[in-house]
Parts: C-alpha cells; sequence; structure tokens
C-alpha cells in the first residue's frame, strides 16, 4: 500500500501540486482574489503584472473551485504520468501566459477574471495527443469536441450567464477561446519537435 501511494504520488505530483494551491486559495478567499484576480485598474495603474499568471489559481465561488478542480482530475487522468513532467510545466506555463495576456490585450471590456477553465481547455486538448493510452482518432475526436464547443461558445447561441447562479459570475468565453489556441499552437510545436529534432537526436 505505501508502494502504491508512493507511486501515485511520484506520477501525479504536477498535478496535484496545482490542485493543492488551488484548494489553499480558496480557503483564502477573500484575501486571495483581492492580491491575486486578474483586475485591469491594479496592472495598468500599479504594475501588478503578477495577476496575468495567478488569477488563474483563484476562484468565483468554492462551486467554481471544485468544478476546475474535476477539470484538473480529468486532465491528470488524460495525460497521466506523461505530462507530470517539464513538457507538462511547458504546458501548463504557456496556457496560463496565452490566457492572462490574452484576455489583457484582446478583450479590453474585462475588468476582473478569476478560474482555471480557460487555461484547461487547452490542457485537455494536448493531453490525449501525448498520452500513451489513447489512439491518435480518439485524440482527434477529442480535440474536434473541444474545439466544436470553443467555436459554439462565441456565437449568439451560448448563454454566458447561463451558469451564473451556481458558479457566481458570467463564464468568460474569450478564456476558452485563448486557452484552446494555446493548446493547438503548444501541439504544433510539439509535433514539429517530434518529427524533426527527436529524430534528429537520436541519429
Amino acid at each position: 500500500m505505501e508502494y502504491r501511494i508512493k507511486s501515485f504520488l511520484k506520477q501525479y505530483t504536477l498535478y496535484l501540486v496545482i490542485g493543492i494551491v488551488i484548494i489553499i486559495t480558496t480557503f483564502l478567499e477573500p484575501l486571495s482574489s483581492e492580491w491575486l484576480m486578474f483586475d485591469r485598474a491594479a496592472i495598468e495603474n500599479n504594475g501588478e503584472w503578477w495577476r496575468l499568471v495567478t488569477c488563474h489559481l483563484v476562484h468565483l465561488s468554492d462551486v467554481h473551485s471544485f468544478n476546475n478542480l474535476l477539470g484538473l482530475a480529468l486532465f491528470a487522468y488524460i495525460a497521466g504520468p506523461y505530462l507530470n513532467n517539464w513538457l507538462g510545466v511547458a504546458l501548463f506555463v504557456w496556457c496560463v501566459l496565452w490566457v492572462g495576456f490574452g484576455l489583457y490585450w484582446y478583450a479590453d471590456y474585462l475588468t476582473y477574471y478569476v478560474g482555471l477553465s480557460g487555461v484547461q481547455h487547452g490542457l485537455l486538448l494536448v493531453a490525449p495527443f501525448v498520452s500513451q493510452y489513447y489512439k491518435r482518432w480518439v485524440a482527434y475526436g477529442f480535440a474536434a469536441i473541444l474545439i466544436g464547443k470553443t467555436i459554439w461558445e462565441q456565437t449568439p447561441w451560448y448563454n454566458d450567464m447561463a451558469l451564473a447562479d451556481t458558479i457566481g459570475g458570467r463564464v468568460e468565453t474569450n478564456a476558452h477561446l485563448f486557452g484552446t489556441i494555446a493548446g493547438l499552437t503548444f501541439l504544433a510545436g510539439y509535433f514539429v519537435y517530434r518529427k524533426y529534432f527527436a529524430l534528429e537526436s537520436n541519429k
């Protein structure tokens, strides 16, 4: 039993660390959001640029936090140990920066933002392609569903207030859009590396 626990912790360390940070910030609300959320005025007037990164680790409510923890658990389940490494760290940082700076530069209407769902769109898009648990057609099918969902959220038929009573606020669909773009660009770089540079290093 002890060996299994150690093995689990070793294979899922990255996901557990992210989850623990989210749990801690949830318990420290509202102080954590006060200092960590995306706050355009604080960023522009006070130079608090860290908020573009830390805003993904705080949430609107306990329910919002719990939902994002479930999404993180799904990512961990799909990725397994194959993204519990520096590639996984690079993916997480890439998605965090894409969503944070994307919202800052292209969503000028946005005053406040919190949540991990935008980043999770990128994580979930990449996970089945890197994981060795799934055949390629499964990964492409999963990606098609995720991309289709993101496109639908950009149409007039999507109600971004539908979950307001549940999570405590509006769904920021552009965060999902930037997260999806982050995942696609990361995958493009990953495939190029695997096709050209990885082959060269094996010669």
